[in-house]
């Protein structure tokens, strides 16, 4: 047991090419030539492809980020995004809320300034030391939001963080 954390970047993917609808009024929202072939193929990978043809869309979220009782990340997390309700519920996150994390964790490692992100004792949460762990969990935080920001991809995805223990 311990904390376990998790950013998803989560993704609309489109069921219908409406420029082909437009183009050919014979086709409808289900006609092959209408549908997108990544939203054919996700359909047959999750085997949902008898309940998805209503649909005009799907989403897919992967974990893009992880963390490991790095309680100061958590705790930033808590404060800044869930309202200080640490209650392991999924919460939507602002890209702008990402930035404002990296550039504390940048300042925070760069100072070697612990007041910036605080510890949070909790029951599993690792210890509270300002050592090497809390410094390594900076740094790892930092490569881990430049990995998203780099994505190119990144103003068409939505985050969401989520905590367990």
């Amino acid at each position: 047991m311990g904390l376990d954390m998790y950013l998803n970047a989560r993704k609309h993917l489109s069921k219908v090419d409406y420029k082909a609808l437009q183009a050919n009024d014979k086709l409808d929202y289900n006609s092959p030539e209408a549908v997108y072939p990544q939203f054919k193929n996700l359909m047959e990978i999750t085997q949902l492809t008898d309940v998805a043809t209503d649909m005009y869309g799907a989403s897919v979220e992967v974990t893009c980020a992880y963390w490991r009782k790095a309680n100061q990340i958590h705790n930033w997390f808590v404060t800044n995004v869930q309202g200080g309700e640490d209650d392991c519920g999924n919460y939507f996150v602002l890209q702008e809320k990402l930035t404002e994390l990296m550039v504390i964790c940048e300042h925070a490692l760069e100072n070697k300034d612990p007041s910036l992100l605080p510890p949070q004792e909790g029951f599993f949460f690792g210890g509270t030391d300002i050592d090497e762990w809390y410094w390594s969990n900076i740094a790892d935080t930092i490569t881990q939001l430049r990995r998203i920001f780099d994505l190119p991809e990144i103003d068409s995805l939505s985050f969401y963080y989520n905590s367990s223990w």
